[in-house]
């Protein structure tokens, strides 16, 4: 297997803007603990609330890591065109995967989202991980359509990065096409996707919390899996309460606990309450080991 990826959470100075200092630290630590590697720009890094200049400079600030670790880095936009200048820039900075979302808010025909894939794989020469998080595109992967079947068996798509607690849709992906690479991108199914047959974990929580993980990732592995699901139930607690106070929010309070000053997430996300701070603290005190 290939390892535990972070998503990276973008973190902002007092003033907005991004802060390179504190994010060195992070992503230090985090190769420290463990990491395999980054995944830039996503859902975690607020792509979608970026603009321009502000994302390619996320993807120049981790670039500086190539050498180190295995880096992602999330292209998807609303238009093609968009997406294949990230993808473009991120090429040049010697990122080796590129990620997109699928295109959401119009109602896109299947034909019409794999040449979407079609055209980034072209215009970098390179072939690209499918970003599959339908709770948030609201985009179902057509596992029985033929365009979605064609793409996946075309080599446009290196991985998926399957957000998503589908295990079967998972496994009917690998069974259409067994070369590609998928990602398990719900860590409170880590366990259960492990046992499935995907070939890492991209997550969040891991900004904060990857050790905790990485022994569940290393526990599964040495096939002492009793012990890799009590941990994996801890886990869960603590994802609960984070999906109860707001899960990025929640994270980067955990951060700024542990001294990293992540800062607040952009507007129209609101911050913590007190007693949402407390509640988390709580939480994750009486389940991190």
């Amino acid at each position: 297997m290939d390892g535990i990826y972070v998503a990276s959470m973008v973190l902002f100075d007092d003033e907005g803007k991004i802060n390179k200092e504190e994010s060195k630290k992070l992503l230090d630590r985090n190769l420290a603990e463990g990491a395999a590697g980054f995944f830039v720009a996503g859902s975690s890094g607020e792509c979608f609330l970026m603009d321009r200049q502000e994302r390619v400079q996320l993807y120049e600030q981790v670039s500086e890591y190539k050498e180190k670790a295995d880096l992602f880095a999330h292209v998807g936009a609303l238009s093609t065109e968009e997406a294949i200048f990230y993808a473009k820039e991120a090429k040049q900075m010697g990122y080796e995967k590129i990620a997109a979302t699928p295109p959401f808010y119009f109602g896109y025909t299947t034909k019409q989202l794999a040449h979407y894939y079609y055209d980034i794989a072209e215009a970098v020469d390179m072939p690209v991980f499918y970003y599959n998080i339908p709770i948030n595109t609201f985009k179902q992967i057509q596992i029985n359509d033929p365009e979605t079947i064609k793409l996946f068996q075309s080599g446009a798509i290196a991985g998926i990065k399957h957000t998503n607690l589908d295990l079967y849709e998972m496994e009917r992906i690998k069974n259409i096409n067994p070369d590609i690479k998928i990602y398990g991108g719900f860590e409170n199914e880590m366990v259960g996707f492990l046992a499935m047959g995907c070939d890492g974990f991209i997550g969040s929580t891991f900004n904060f919390m990857l050790p905790h993980y990485k022994k569940i990732y290393d526990l599964f592995l040495e096939g002492k899996v009793d012990e890799a699901r009590k941990l994996q139930v801890k886990a869960n607690n603590i994802m609960q309460a984070l999906n109860n106070v707001g899960l990025f929010s929640g994270i980067k309070h955990m951060l700024n606990v542990q001294g990293i000053n992540a800062g607040n997430m952009r507007r129209p996300f609101l911050p913590l309450t007190e007693e949402e701070k407390q509640y988390l603290e709580d939480v994750v005190k009486n389940n991190l080991e």
